[in-house]
């Protein structure tokens, strides 16, 4: 009997085709957005940076803001899986928590941060994006939510999830806030160090406390009398 021969694999089915080409596009729109800004990103450029026809493109984006709501959960998406590599070498529990600054800061000087910064900032301008920003909004703040509910249970203490929300939520506005600056005037903030060190003292003073058994919620002042 003659060799059996193989059933020929069709070349590059067209869901396989489609994701590398989105991936293409995805790329090239961070790459856009990070480099030239908002209002200098179109999709007839990101076509070309991508290397895809603009009928590609707008097959999968029929409007800019189409494009740049898919590059949004795109970009968060990239963001959090370089915080989660940056985390990669501690287990779970205070050294993952504590690193956290060091990760989130680490996360947002990535070209998927800056690109994310432009967008947020456009919503406020644009309109047919602040229209559609919030919802994008909401389901990334409940996926950051559902990542402190983990952090709270990892750390042993569920109960004290609304503390581990408020410090998780100063280290992300603070450290945003740093990073918009180094982004948008064009030098880094001298005060960064400063404001990285506060934020893990900050989680080392909540660490110790959880460790000790500690009621008093974290930025409780002590009065002492007289």
């Amino acid at each position: 009997m003659g060799e059996t021969k193989k059933p020929k694999v069709p070349r590059g089915p067209n869901a396989e085709r489609r994701a590398a080409t989105r991936e293409k596009i995805m790329q090239a729109a961070v790459r856009c957005l990070a480099k030239s800004g908002y209002a200098a990103t179109s999709t007839p450029l990101v076509a070309r940076m991508a290397k895809v026809s603009r009928g590609s493109l707008l097959h999968q984006f029929p409007t800019k803001v189409d494009l740049i709501l898919a590059v949004a959960q795109y970009a968060s998406h990239a963001r959090g899986a370089k915080v989660f590599e940056e985390l990669r070498p501690y287990p779970e529990g205070p050294d993952r928590f504590l690193h956290g600054v060091d990760a989130v800061w680490a996360s947002l000087h990535t070209p998927a941060a800056i690109a994310l910064m432009e967008i947020t900032i456009a919503a406020r301008s644009d309109r047919e994006l602040a229209e559609r920003y919030p919802r994008f909004a909401d389901d990334l703040e409940e996926r950051l939510h559902l990542a402190r509910i983990r952090m709270a249970e990892n750390l042993g203490v569920p109960e004290r999830l609304a503390e581990i929300e408020a410090v998780a939520q100063l280290t992300r506005m603070a450290l945003n806030g740093l990073a918009m600056e180094s982004v948008f005037i064009g030098r880094a903030s001298p005060d960064a160090p400063r404001v990285i060190a506060l934020l893990k003292q900050l989680r080392q003073r909540l660490v110790d406390e959880l460790q000790d058994g500690g009621e008093k919620p974290v930025g409780t002042i002590d009065h002492k009398p007289g």
